[in-house]
């Protein structure tokens, strides 16, 4: 029993520890994968069970002044993510968009990147939040398969990337999501607050933009596997891929449902 569970012992050591990227394994709710573990355990549990019971015999909560700095706050991450991805890397020319090694030198801009990459590793954290505002405002129908299983698998491959591979490649994963998350949250913030200016269409055509984000990732990821000369991690394609293919098919199959057929009846 004692040399079990030393094996394992060693091989989480060497997995949490040795594989780790030392500039970013100290970092807050990165250092070990318990915090996040307990945090997607409380978040399931809570959108699926324990909030659905407390609020049985409540009435819906008002949050709308909540999830109006909610949104701007939102907003301002995603956008602050997005001008800092095109100001700093991808318009000087710094990061290379088809093919992007991690640099492991000590300079300004790595330091930015390793900073950001945590900071939009937190985001996906706070992106919890919007089932726990769908549950406490009793909108149960929204809290679906897919709402649940993308937050979950975004929090998850968030601590990943921040843990083991900081930058990169992968950081377009994080540029085109947070375009997309600009637009989202924005349109979530004209609907509480301007509800009249909204129109029909905007839903649509955002989860348009949804699609075209997981159709590039699976392109940015998976062209890696096959271009030898690529010095990204490879383990990284394999590891993201499976989650953005069935992303999208999930993603698809609402829209087929929610725009197509229900047009077609």
């Amino acid at each position: 029993m004692g040399t079990i569970l030393d094996n394992v012992t060693r091989y989480y050591r060497y997995i949490n520890d040795d594989l780790a990227d030392t500039r970013t394994n100290s970092f807050w709710l990165v250092f070990n994968p318990i915090p996040i573990c307990i945090i997607m355990f409380l978040y399931h549990r809570f959108v699926h069970s324990w909030g659905p019971q407390l609020m049985a015999d409540r009435p819906a909560y008002k949050l709308k002044n909540t999830i109006i700095v909610y949104n701007i706050v939102q907003i301002f991450l995603s956008g602050l993510m997005t001008v800092k991805c095109i100001t700093w890397l991808y318009l000087p020319g710094y990061y290379n968009i088809w093919c992007q090694k991690i640099n492991y030198e000590d300079t300004e801009v790595e330091r930015m990147v390793i900073d950001y990459v945590w900071l939009y590793y937190v985001i996906k954290i706070i992106d919890l939040l919007d089932t726990v505002f769908f549950v406490l405002r009793k909108k149960f129908n929204q809290v679906t398969f897919l709402h649940v299983y993308h937050h979950l698998g975004m929090c998850l491959l968030g601590f990943i990337g921040t843990k083991f591979v900081p930058g990169g490649h992968g950081i377009m994963l994080g540029f085109i999501n947070s375009i997309v998350h600009s637009v989202m949250y924005t349109y979530y913030l004209i609907s509480i607050v301007r509800r009249e200016w909204v129109r029909i269409w905007w839903k649509k055509y955002i989860t348009q933009l949804q699609i075209l984000q997981f159709l590039l990732l699976i392109l940015h990821f998976g062209h890696v596997i096959f271009e030898p000369s690529c010095a990204y991690p490879k383990w990284v394609s394999f590891v993201f891929l499976p989650h953005n293919i069935f992303i999208l098919i999930l993603f698809t199959d609402f829209y087929i449902k929610e725009y197509i057929y229900k047009k077609k009846k």
